[in-house]
C-alpha cells in the first residue's frame, strides 16, 4: 500500500508514453549522491529523533529528505481533502477499493533455521491476522478488468512486547504489492511526481512520468498492466526492504507471500462483466474452501559481494533469487468464510495499516520507507478525523 496510486502516474496513452521514456534519463540515483547527501542531511535528521538512518546496513539518507517528505504530506493531505471534504466518508489516499477483508491465521514453522528467529518469527508461534486485498488505484470505482497493481495487507495480533509506533500495542503489519519492486527511490523525485499528479493543468499532469526516469517508467507500466482472475492466486512482494533481527546479528530482509497451490490465475473475458469482479472472485472461493499462502523471507548476506552490492535503498532493484534466494517461514491459513457484509467491510476500512506497526526486530528499512512513516499515520489520522472516528486496535476476537 503505497501513497501514489500506479494508475494515476501513467494518465496518458501509451504511445505519448513511450516517447516521454526515451526523454528521461535514468530514475537510478548515483552511489556518489546518496553518500554525498549522507553528509550533507545527516546533522539535521540527528535533530529529528524521529528520523533513523542504520548506516551499518545500508541506510543512507537522500538529498533534502526531510524537507521533501514534509511537502510530500502536505500535497496529499490536500488532495484528500479536496476529493472527500464533500463526499464522505473519506478513504484511503490509494488503494481504497477493497476485494476483501479477511480473518486468517498466520502459523509460524516448526522448524526455522536459527538466523531467521527474530521478531515475530518464533517457531510453531501462531497469530490472528486481518488482512486486506485492494486495488491500487486512487478511484474506488474503478472496474477490476483494468490492469492496476494489486495490495495484500496483512495485520497479525497479540504480538507481545515493544513497538515503533505508540498507536497500536499489539500489532504487527505486513504491506505488500503485486510486483517485486517499487517504482521510485528519491523522495525529490516523489516530491516531483506528487507535485505534477495534483496540479490542475492538463500539461503537468502529462509530464509526471518525467520524474520517474526510464527505469521507474518500466517498472510503473508493468505493475499498472497486471490483470489477475482472483486475488487469492496471486503472489505479493513487500518491494522494499526491512531488518531482521536487532544488535549484531541484524540484517536486512525483504519478504513474500506466494499461493501454496499454483492455479490459474488469468482472468477469463466472462469475469470482466461485473465490474467488481475479484471480490465476486474471493466469495466464490472462500464459500466453498480455505485458502493458503507461503510467507517467505529473503535476506542479504554481505558477506559476499553479490550480497553486499544489493541496496536497501534503491528499492527500483530487485533483489535476484538465485543470489538471496526466498525461505518459508510461515503459512497462512484463510479458513472458508462469509466475510462481505457492511459491517465486517466499515470495521476493516476503518484499520490503519502501516510497515511502521511493528516490532524493531522488523524496522522498515531505506527512504521509501520513512516516508511512508510521516505520510501513512497522517492520512490516517486525517481519514479518521473527516469521518469522525474512533482509531481502532483490533484483537481478531470481533465478530460481524
Amino acid at each position: 500500500m503505497h501513497s501514489l496510486s500506479f494508475r494515476s502516474i501513467f494518465p496518458v496513452p501509451a504511445i505519448f508514453l513511450s516517447s516521454l521514456m526515451l526523454l528521461t534519463a535514468c530514475g537510478t540515483p548515483s552511489e556518489s549522491s546518496v553518500i554525498g547527501a549522507a553528509q550533507s542531511s545527516l546533522p539535521l535528521a540527528q535533530q529529528d529523533s524521529n528520523v533513523e538512518y542504520d548506516a551499518e546496513i545500508g541506510e543512507l539518507p537522500w538529498p533534502d529528505e526531510e524537507a521533501a517528505t514534509l511537502a510530500i504530506k502536505e500535497i496529499i493531505e490536500q488532495t484528500v481533502r479536496s476529493r472527500y471534504m464533500n463526499n464522505l466518508p473519506a478513504l484511503r489516499h490509494v488503494h481504497p477499493k477493497a476485494h476483501g477483508c479477511v480473518l486468517a491465521d498466520f502459523r509460524v514453522n516448526d522448524t526455522l533455521q536459527d538466523e531467521h528467529q527474530h521478531g515475530i518469527f518464533k517457531t510453531n508461534a501462531h497469530y490472528k491476522a486481518w488482512i486486506r486485498f485492494s486495488n491500487s488505484d486512487s478511484n474506488p470505482f474503478r472496474e477490476d478488468k483494468e490492469g492496476d497493481g494489486r495490495g495484500m495487507s496483512i495485520k497479525l495480533m497479540g504480538i507481545p512486547g515493544e513497538k515503533l509506533l505508540p498507536d497500536e500495542s499489539n500489532t504487527q503489519d505486513f504491506l505488500m504489492i503485486s510486483h517485486p519492486v517499487f517504482f521510485i527511490n528519491d523522495p525529490q523525485k516523489y516530491l516531483s511526481l506528487v507535485q505534477s499528479l495534483s496540479n490542475s493543468n492538463l500539461l503537468s499532469q502529462l509530464s509526471a512520468p518525467l520524474s520517474l526516469g526510464i527505469e521507474g517508467s518500466i517498472i510503473a507500466a508493468k505493475i499498472n498492466s497486471k490483470k489477475i482472475a482472483n486475488p487469492l492466486y496471486t503472489r505479493y512482494w513487500s518491494a522494499v526492504p526491512y531488518q531482521l533481527g536487532s544488535g549484531s546479528d541484524r540484517r536486512a530482509m525483504k519478504y513474500s507471500v506466494r499461493p501454496c497451490n499454483l492455479l490459474d490465475n488469468t482472468p477469463k473475458e466472462t469475469q470482466f462483466k461485473d465490474p467488481d469482479y475479484l471480490r465476486a472472485a474471493m466469495k466464490q472461493h472462500l464459500s466453498a474452501n480455505d485458502a493458503c499462502f507461503e510467507f517467505l523471507i529473503q535476506t542479504r548476506d554481505t558477506g559476499t559481494a553479490a550480497g553486499a552490492a544489493l541496496s536497501v535503498e534503491r528499492v527500483t532493484s530487485e533483489w535476484e533469487e538465485s543470489v538471496t534466494p526466498f525461505f518459508q517461514v510461515a503459512t497462512i491459513i484463510i479458513p472458508r468464510q462469509e466475510f462481505d457484509n457492511p459491517e465486517q467491510h466499515k470495521f476493516c476500512e476503518n484499520l490503519s495499516y502501516t510497515p511502521w506497526h511493528a516490532v524493531p526486530e522488523h524496522r522498515p528499512l531505506g527512504g521509501v520507507n520513512r516516508i511512508r512513516k510521516v505520510v501513512y499515520s497522517s492520512l490516517a489520522n486525517l481519514r479518521h478525523s473527516m469521518n469522525a472516528v474512533t482509531p481502532i486496535e483490533p484483537t481478531g476476537n470481533e465478530n460481524f
